[in-house]
């Protein structure tokens, strides 16, 4: 195979497969994440109420810049309570982490990334959960799950024994995509180091004499050209054996075969035809549902935030007026606040009169309609049966309702801390970290949808004019 011949199918394969990995396969690890994630959370809820580990009162505060691993160091059993409590803690909000604020995207999870997150899988093995496993966190929650579910009611010990499956089973396809996806990333590497190096105009030809020469070629331009990524030998080894090896020919059909899209064993052969114009719109609700966590955390803080704001003296005669009003179903008085907000286009400040009890019912309306839509539940199957336009219609409206959501709560971030004394100031939770990634993926969904707009719009354009875009 000419060399020529070889870049223009490395560089078409790479490209092919890193659009399927964007569109499907990291949608796919994404899901599975957010799964693992809500069992994991139902469990550390009902074992902390259980007082069967010790729970973080910091958890909710702690500021997370990267995925770091929990300890998986052994311990005795007599600490089990304590050290399961912090290290499944940790465990949980990491991957509230991983599930808020990861990119899933190729160019965002490089080789040491994927190794990383790969490493993460074996913090707990939830395939080996047993009291007889040798991994010191599963055999610590599978200690600490057995006493829950010792005396514990049949829906308890049903959630149990369903958690742990559903884990096992996504911890399973997490490997998977992640070692297919190493594999990928690694030609990846490879390729371009091909691109920025040794088709440069700075790279001696005359080291294409031998595998050693261009070896050392490519090391002497490596810490320039790539000056913060790692330098691989073998993967560099691999590049030459591939260019002059006396197994040429063998190694590059090598490359292109592990570079081949497959789905359940079949090759995926490479279509024609554009992109179904319904998938994309779904592929729009779905990033919809990664609203979800974000609206979660918000809501937790905002009902700390609240509580603070309108604390009253738990005096003798506001908890009987309390209990009286209950009594005779009088309701509470509303809670209405006059918001200061700014306007983003003129910087200028108009008050807005905000409901609270509205607006948090409204939020947590949100969090069940995105969580649904992000494991793919009865509310995505809903909007999936629905028309193009009907479905467009939504994800505006969910848009729009998002972006609303976010001013407010923005708004009220500075508005909690003016507005309560100097000593309940320390009570308020900061909420600007949860906004940036409220923001973010307001702006993914926005680009997902004008992608879909876009498309839509030149497909009808090149219908106008007579155009199939399936021929070829």
């Amino acid at each position: 195979m000419e060399d020529t011949e070889f870049s223009q199918q490395l560089q078409e394969s790479i490209s092919r497969k890193a659009e399927w990995y964007n569109t499907e396969e990291l949608e796919k690890l994404l899901l599975q994440y957010r799964l693992i994630h809500s069992c994991v959370r139902n469990l550390y809820d009902m074992l902390t109420k259980r007082s069967l580990i010790e729970s973080d009162p910091y958890r909710l505060d702690k500021h997370i810049s990267d995925i770091s691993l929990p300890d998986t160091s052994p311990f005795n059993d007599s600490d089990i309570h304590s050290e399961i409590g912090k290290r499944f803690s940790e465990y949980e909000t990491m991957l509230d982490y991983i599930c808020t604020y990861v990119r899933f995207a190729v160019d965002s999870l490089p080789i040491p990334k994927v190794k990383k997150l790969l490493d993460f899988c074996k913090v707990f093995e939830w395939e080996d959960v047993v009291i007889s496993s040798s991994n010191p966190n599963a055999h610590g929650l599978a200690v600490t799950l057995n006493n829950a579910r010792n005396g514990a009611p049949a829906v308890v010990q049903s959630m149990v024994n369903d958690s742990i499956n559903k884990c096992a089973q996504a911890s399973a396809e997490i490997k998977k995509i992640l070692n297919e996806l190493g594999i990928f990333q690694r030609e990846i590497y490879k390729y371009e180091i091909r691109r920025e190096i040794i088709m440069a105009p700075h790279f001696d030809s005359n080291a294409k004499q031998s595998q050693d020469a261009e070896f050392n070629e490519i090391k002497k331009h490596f810490p320039k050209v790539f000056p913060k990524r790692p330098f691989y030998s073998d993967l560099v080894n691999e590049i030459c054996s591939e260019d002059i090896g006396p197994s040429k020919e063998n190694n590059q059909e090598a490359v292109l075969k592990r570079l081949e899209i497959k789905a359940a064993g079949v090759q995926v052969k490479k279509k024609k035809t554009g992109p179904n114009t319904k998938e994309l719109l779904m592929a729009t609700v779905l990033s919809i549902g990664a609203l979800a966590p974000t609206i979660n955390q918000l809501h937790v803080k905002l009902n700390v935030n609240f509580d603070v704001l309108f604390e009253k003296k738990k005096t003798f005669f506001n908890i009987l007026f309390s209990a009286l009003k209950k009594a005779f179903h009088i309701a509470e008085k509303e809670k209405i606040i006059i918001l200061p907000i700014k306007d983003a286009k003129t910087g200028g400040e108009k008050s807005q009169k905000l409901n609270v009890t509205d607006f948090m019912t409204d939020l947590s309306r949100k969090e069940r309609i995105y969580s649904a839509i992000g494991s793919k539940g009865a509310e995505y199957q809903k909007i999936e049966s629905s028309s193009e336009d009907a479905i467009l219609s939504f994800v505006n409206k969910q848009i729009s309702e998002a972006q609303s959501a976010f001013t407010i709560i923005n708004a009220l971030d500075a508005y909690f801390k003016d507005s309560v004394d100097t000593i309940q100031k320390a009570k308020i939770k900061g909420m600007q970290i949860e906004l940036s990634a409220l923001r973010n993926t307001i702006i993914s969904v926005n680009k997902k949808r004008g992608d879909y707009i876009s498309y839509k719009e030149e497909a009808e354009q090149m219908k106008k004019l007579g155009i199939n875009e399936n021929e070829g």
